[in-house]
């Protein structure tokens, strides 16, 4: 699963029970930190997570991916894995040879204006006048300037290949305080792990990308989800209590203790229009919830956008959520319903949720679901066969008391 934001960043208050931003050393010297702030977008909250730990003597590797060359011959080369030293895992030289995919990155520049900068200073070398509407969009005064700034936007745009080093920037950059107020896109995937001792799957948001978005930028939360389901993954008996259909499946997603993929629960909401609707969107849930009704005993794959809820939701204000003297006065014609809206502030909020809410069919998946050969069985999470060896530091063991 990978997700996409646009929102707030803020570092939630520490308690006696949680603790956002952590630091603990073993006996082996290893250090483990922890960085957990929120994003907040409009109505919905979400968590994000970032770890990663290090030698606190600074020895050891950073394991990552070097990018595709070009051999002696011209023939392309793939990148292969990479062994950069911790200690030099900061300097230019060693940045440039990692993937673009395997770095972490932030940048504090305002979208599309260090492109408008570049596009500027090529025109300035090739001895081109800037028109004073040119100017006005890089936000520069005077065309002498361009290379300059281009240079502090550059700077603006930082890159890391340890996860280490992505925790600090983050959390500088909130504590900041100048940054309260600015919206932000964020980029990221799902990381998953089974605990045997609680039999449960615990989810985690981890950002590797963070923008500055613009200021108009809609704020919102969306995610793409492979999902796995079967005959049996469809429930429409809650739509006269709830007013969704749910569909009940499974993720395929990698746990890091397990070093493959596990079967993770999902479940993926489909709201049901009211009986007032147009048709249009009474088809459009009826065309989604046949995407999910499986008549064989297989399991089905399709591909779906979700939005991210988690939160209270606005609705609409409607007749049913009236007291019975303004149904009155409005039976009357006293009151309109555009005075109560205007009264309650034009929405108000409903039960807190959270749930994955089917938006539109993703990349891959237009032409529809797909058929798999995954069966009952592997939905199952089977134990870890081996213990940790005796003496062996297990680096999760406070985890599930915090989750």
């Amino acid at each position: 699963m990978n997700f996409e934001m646009t929102g707030k960043l803020s570092i939630p208050k520490e308690t006696e029970k949680f603790h956002p931003d952590t630091e603990k050393t073993y006996e082996s010297g290893w250090v483990r930190k922890q960085l957990m702030f929120n994003v907040t977008c409009g109505d919905n909250r979400h968590m994000m997570t970032a770890t990663s730990g290090a030698f606190a003597d600074g020895h050891g590797d950073v394991h990552t991916f070097s990018k595709n060359g070009v051999d002696e011959n011209g023939n392309k080369v793939k990148g292969e894995l990479l062994k950069i030293p911790f200690k030099e895992r900061l300097t230019s030289s060693k940045l440039a040879e990692v993937a673009e995919f395997k770095k972490f990155i932030f940048d504090l520049e305002k979208p599309g204006r260090r492109y408008k900068l570049e596009k500027a200073a090529e025109k300035v070398k090739e001895g081109t006048n800037l028109t004073d509407e040119e100017l006005k969009e890089i936000g520069i005064e005077n065309e002498a300037d361009v290379n300059a700034e281009l240079e502090k936007s550059n700077k603006r745009r930082h890159e890391f290949i340890s996860e280490w080093d992505f925790i600090d920037f983050i959390k500088k950059v909130i504590d900041s305080g100048k940054y309260s107020d600015e919206k932000f896109f964020i980029r990221g995937n799902g990381e998953y792990r089974y605990s045997d001792k609680n039999q449960r799957v615990y989810e985690s948001y981890v950002p590797n990308r963070i923008y500055l978005a613009a200021d108009d930028a809609e704020e919102s939360s969306t995610a793409t989800i492979n999902v796995l389901f079967n005959s049996e993954s469809l429930d429409d008996m809650s739509v006269e209590e709830k007013g969704k259909y749910y569909v009940n499946g499974y993720m395929m997603e990698y746990d890091n203790n397990r070093k493959g993929n596990i079967a993770v629960p999902v479940t993926i909401t489909i709201p049901v229009p009211s009986d007032d609707a147009d048709e249009k969107a009474k088809k459009r849930a009826e065309s989604i919830k046949h995407k999910f009704i499986v008549d064989d005993d297989t399991f089905k794959e399709y591909g779906a956008v979700v939005n991210m809820l988690n939160g209270a939701q606005k609705t609409e204000i409607t007749e049913d959520m009236l007291t019975d003297e303004q149904k009155d006065d409005l039976e009357c014609g006293l009151i309109t319903m555009d005075d109560i809206r205007a009264e309650l502030g034009g929405s108000v909020y409903g039960e807190r949720i959270r749930e994955y809410q089917f938006l539109k069919p993703a990349k891959g998946f237009t032409k529809g679901r797909q058929d798999t050969v995954y069966t009952e069985d592997d939905m199952v999470i089977k134990p870890l066969e081996e213990e940790l060896p005796e003496g062996t530091e297990d680096l999760f063991e406070d985890d599930d008391d915090e989750l």
